[in-house]
């Protein structure tokens, strides 16, 4: 198995992966723009048999409203049955190589037609951001690799610099003497009442 990892090697470094039920996902700007799959070789969902395998290939993710540019651009593309908002073309098309690297090539150029933004929640921005500080070794591509090494990468701990305490100015310290004093007369006041109900 594992015929899909060459796909890793044409991305760029700055992209983000992350381990998804049954395949890995790949980001690239804030937005979800390749998922590739080599779960299962089915052609059959829900009683309906397709005329490819539904999750061996590279799905590529894409708004709806998008999806009839892009087909026609790319006819080999596939409306999936079951992933809706992504195209999708299955490993056992007889060009698939070249035809991944047609689309990618869009993808990577930044053409808005490709890719899904991406909203992350606190929790997986955390992660995301841990994930990060993790160096793996960029020698070897990780789609398939459980075992790649990984470091943890050692943050800057600088020490808190401490804010120098100024003087007070002579307006600040009357003013502070002034509720001072005030205080203490309210204090005396409420004292005396406080004698005299109890007599």
């Amino acid at each position: 198995m594992n015929t899909l990892y060459w796909i890793e090697e044409l991305l760029p470094f700055e992209v983000m992966q992350k381990k998804m039920q049954d395949g890995v996902g790949y980001y690239l700007n804030e937005k979800f723009v390749l998922f590739l799959t080599e779960d299962s070789k089915t052609t059959v969902h829900r009683g309906k048999a397709y005329q490819f395998q539904l999750y061996f290939g590279a799905f590529f993710p894409i708004v709806k409203l998008k999806h009839n540019a892009v087909i026609a651009k790319f006819p080999f593309l596939e409306n999936h049955p079951v992933k809706k908002e992504w195209l999708y073309l299955p490993a056992e098309n007889e060009n698939f190589e070249d035809e991944v690297k047609l689309v990618l090539r869009e993808v990577l150029k930044g053409n808005p037609l490709f890719g899904i933004p991406v909203q992350e929640t606190a929790a997986e921005k955390r992660a995301r951001l841990e994930a990060e500080d993790e160096v793996s070794d960029p020698r070897k591509p990780s789609l398939f690799n459980t075992d790649a090494p990984k470091v943890k990468a050692k943050k800057k701990v600088e020490p808190k610099k401490e804010k120098p305490k100024s003087e007070p100015t002579p307006e600040a310290r009357a003013r502070k003497k002034k509720a001072k004093t005030s205080k203490k007369a309210e204090n005396t006041f409420l004292l005396s009442i406080t004698k005299r109900s109890s007599k």
